[in-house]
């Protein structure tokens, strides 16, 4: 009995061993993973970065960009070209940039932030040409009351002359009377 007892002990430790060996875990494999790219800000904040760039140009670097600018060829080029046209203090250049921010609410492509955006420039580019159109009505208007006013100052001062006319042909009439 000692005997098949040893033998148990060590068929026993065999098969643990023998399991044992299955359950070890496999080599790792070292995966090399390449480091971060730089991720891009999203497109949003590119258009908003420059625009506040575009925002602290002097009038002569602003001028140099418009010269040196080609035709848009993309959304991105197309919001720049906006954003130096409405930075100009020019009527034309509004009108300008509110055609482009006009398209580029209009593009599919873009995300429904850079859509939003391009529409709140495009009706701040209006309201600045509306602004335009009414100081220039008003400055008419106010001309053509410079005018009235010059012309009615000269009517009185012919009233005046009138006057001064009669009051003095009756003091010369209301003389002779008494004389």
């Amino acid at each position: 009995m000692p005997r098949s007892l040893t033998r148990l002990p060590l068929a026993a430790a065999a098969l643990v061993l023998g399991l044992g060996g299955c359950a070890t875990p496999a080599p790792v494999e070292v995966v090399h993973v390449p480091p971060p790219v730089k991720v891009a800000p999203p497109p949003l904040q590119k258009w908003l970065r420059w625009q506040e760039s575009v925002a602290t140009m002097s009038d002569a670097q602003l001028n140099s960009a418009l010269e040196g600018m080609a035709t848009p060829g993309n959304a991105d080029q197309q919001f720049y070209h906006g954003v130096l046209r409405q930075q100009s203090n020019d009527y034309d250049n509004w009108v300008m940039a509110r055609d482009i921010f006009r398209q580029l609410k209009e593009d599919e492509a873009l995300t429904p932030s850079q859509r939003q955006l391009a529409g709140i420039l495009e009706r701040y580019n209006q309201s600045r040409i509306n602004w335009f159109h009414s100081r220039d009505e008003l400055k008419q208007q106010y001309e053509a009351l410079q005018q009235q006013v010059s012309e009615l100052q000269e009517k009185n001062r012919l009233l005046e002359q009138k006057i001064q006319a009669i009051t003095d042909l009756e003091a010369t009439i209301s003389t002779r009377k008494e004389e």
